[in-house]
């Protein structure tokens, strides 16, 4: 664990997790002795928890673990982490997905793009090298330098906690997917930026394996049909809710979005439960139906 007399470097990792595999605690390692404090925030349910974690993390004694007693989304546990976070008067949050592999150099990264961008950027993601096709989200670089961006993803993102309260956390609603883009839209719009290292800091693929490439828009995610559900249903509001603000980012979605299913449709296992999972996300979107998916027959 670091300790820092310096506010600005004060950092505390969150990790959201949902059944963790049994070497999650190499993860934690990793960032131990990177981060000012870590909060692990576990959605799994408790009857069905296999890997208890607060046995398990003891040894990190800057660790805190909160155990929900139900999945209660991505979108709150997240909101969670910047609560205790705030409370412990960190400056930074870092979140992180429970199988994302960070370097040890991520959080140090992190902040020397702080510094280096002015003004002081809201999030500042993480540059990641997908280990399925060898490629780096974004071009490489120097320690220091960075790419502006619209939206990056939730996993390595480094956010100014205060300014995160300001504009009001995650939107809980959500509950999974499409978190991270909206949240990073909503910063943009209320005039902060949205940064991306350039230098490679953590391992991270997004989705299960299989997903079909597609020309200019990359690899599709391919999820199971609730997960679907949510990505439909999210990106809907979404792109309903910014496209005066982000025209451009809303019609790439939105084209991401249509040609995804066309090719699910064709190519992906389980195509008719996704089919159906697609277009009931669509039709909630439309009626900004929220929160855990209560369709019966995806869940």
């Amino acid at each position: 664990m670091i300790e820092s007399n310096n506010d600005d470097n004060t950092v505390c990792a969150v990790v959201v997790t949902y059944f963790p595999a049994s070497d999650f605690c190499r993860q934690i390692r990793t960032l131990y002795v990177q981060a000012t404090k870590i909060v692990v925030i576990d959605n799994t349910p408790r009857e069905s928890r296999k890997l208890q974690l607060k046995p398990a993390l003891q040894a990190f004694h800057s660790a805190l673990v909160i155990e929900n007693d139900s999945n209660i989304g991505q979108a709150a546990a997240l909101n969670q982490g910047i609560t205790h976070a705030a409370e412990s008067g960190c400056k930074w949050i870092l979140v992180l997905d429970q199988d994302t592999e960070c370097y040890p150099d991520i959080v140090d990264t992190l902040l020397r793009v702080s510094t280096a961008c002015q003004p002081t950027p809201m999030v500042i993601g993480s540059n990641y090298l997908d280990l399925r096709n060898n490629r780096s989200k974004v071009s490489v670089g120097k320690t220091d330098e960075f790419l502006e961006q619209k939206t990056v993803i939730t996993s390595g993102s480094l956010i100014d906690i205060r300014l995160a309260i300001a504009i009001g956390g995650f939107r809980e609603d959500y509950f999974i997917d499409q978190v991270d883009h909206e949240f990073c839209l909503r910063a943009r719009r209320n005039g902060n930026k949205v940064v991306i290292s350039r230098k490679v800091v953590m391992n991270h693929s997004v989705g299960n394996a299989g997903g079909v490439r597609l020309p200019f828009l990359g690899v599709m995610p391919n999820h199971p049909p609730l997960r679907k559900y949510y990505i439909a249903r999210n990106s809907t509001v979404t792109i309903l809710s910014y496209w005066r603000n982000d025209p451009q980012w809303c019609l790439r979605r939105m084209t991401r979005l249509l040609l995804g299913f066309g090719f699910m449709g064709v190519m992906e296992k389980q195509r008719l439960r996704k089919i159906h999972a697609f277009m009931f996300g669509i039709l909630d979107g439309l009626r900004k139906r929220m929160g855990p998916c209560r369709r019966k027959q995806i869940i």
